[in-house]
């Protein structure tokens, strides 16, 4: 049986709302299956080298801990603005697979994320195409953690330098090699959710960073402070929503989280890189019915297989003078009549943000990234060891 007709023009992407830092300008598609980030070359490169390895067990091992990366999308010639300005209009849109890298069933999901989607690129921007690693997720209570004690990288200017040094020392990256950038988190009985922005994470000490913990993995029963700089925009008398798992449930995401992250130090110590500026991602579960069901999903630590080369699956569009895209050719296997609703584990620890990221032959390890990691070992366990006193006694 033939798949129904698609159509000639596809729907927007649209703005990334669930991004907590890094940079502007993230998009995603129409299902939310996949992100589009700019990138610079150094990016680029990292994942480029990380997705064709297949003899280096350390950096396979590094590979399970980063979002899964599907290509590059490139802009070749020009596409007009929203306003119609520009040169052209008969540009293409090319999506480059990973060689060797991308399972059938993962390119599939490329393909159909693609034909779903209308790619709004300007000049010769490239962007990196990936997995969203929050899909699947009800209320995806995130966190990023900005890792290193060293702030700059080779190229840096001397003045950059100096700056960069004295972030890191009036902030908690210098002393303990995290800084918590920004998160939010959800309440069972509320759509939107609680932000806290990165001005917080920039103000506190060493000190407080237990704090700041608390603040992102709230147990229902205390009380949850409001974020600094929080402007209630609720009508009079509705009261801010309460976020917050139970205790059962927030002690078991905090042991998983705990387990992936002595596992991730355990990888990163076998890694000769400079980690400028990357991230650990933390993603909960923020609705108690999805959490409870998530328990027996295995978490980021499950094996990842390596893929067979396929050299000749490769997908084109056309842009038109309205920047529309025009489908060319989609496999027909590409497109299914169902799909099943998305299922995400009860959290996830990812690494991020790789502009500043190099791998360096003889380097040894990035001791700063280590302390940070080390640094979010220790303070996940004294928030799991709180929430363990709280659970009932067996008995």
């Amino acid at each position: 049986m033939s798949n129904p007709p698609l159509p000639p023009t596809v729907a927007a992407t649209r703005r990334f709302t669930a991004q907590v830092g890094g940079h502007a300008g993230v998009q995603t598609t129409e299902d939310h299956s996949l992100l589009f980030k700019p990138a610079v070359p150094c990016e680029i490169d990292f994942y480029k080298r990380i997705a064709a390895v297949d003899d280096d067990d350390r950096l396979l091992k590094l590979r399970e801990w980063i979002p899964k990366f599907l290509g590059v999308l490139k802009l070749e010639g020009q596409l007009k603005d929203s306003n119609g300005v520009g040169n052209g209009g008969d540009g293409n849109v090319e999506i480059v697979p990973v060689r060797g890298n991308v399972a059938p069933e993962d390119k599939d999901m490329f393909i159909r994320s693609a034909v779903a989607s209308r790619f709004f690129l300007s000049d010769q921007a490239q962007h990196l195409v990936l997995e969203n690693v929050a899909y699947g997720f009800v209320k995806p209570c995130i966190l990023d953690v900005k890792l290193g004690t060293v702030l700059y990288d080779q190229d840096a200017t001397p003045a950059k330098q100096a700056r960069a040094t004295k972030t890191a020392q009036i902030t908690t990256s210098g002393e303990t090699g995290v800084r918590l950038t920004a998160f939010r988190v959800y309440g069972n009985d509320s759509p939107n959710p609680i932000l806290t922005p990165k001005s917080y994470g920039k103000s506190i000490k060493k000190e407080q960073l237990p704090d700041g913990i608390e603040m992102f993995f709230p147990v229902l029963s205390a009380p949850y402070p409001p974020p600094p700089n929080y402007i209630k925009t609720s009508e009079s008398g509705v009261s801010q929503p309460q976020p917050g798992l139970p205790p059962v449930l927030l002690h078991c995401v905090l042991t998983r989280l705990q387990a992936d992250l002595e596992e991730l130090k355990a990888t990163v110590s076998n890694v000769e890189m400079r980690m400028i500026g990357g991230s650990i991602l933390i993603i909960y579960e923020g609705d108690w019915e999805r959490a409870s069901k998530a328990l027996s999903t295995p978490s980021k630590t499950a094996t990842i297989e390596d893929d067979e080369d396929d050299e000749d699956d490769e997908v084109e569009v056309e842009i038109d003078e309205n920047g529309q895209i025009i489908l060319e050719s989609i496999p027909d296997e590409a497109i299914e009549e169902e799909e099943e609703e998305p299922e995400a584990p009860l959290c996830s620890l990812t690494l991020i943000d790789f502009a500043h990221t190099r791998l360096i032959d003889g380097a040894g390890p990035d001791e700063g990234v280590l302390k940070g990691i080390q640094t979010m070992i220790d303070l996940i366990r004294q928030r799991k060891d709180k929430i363990a006193a709280m659970l009932p006694s067996d008995g």
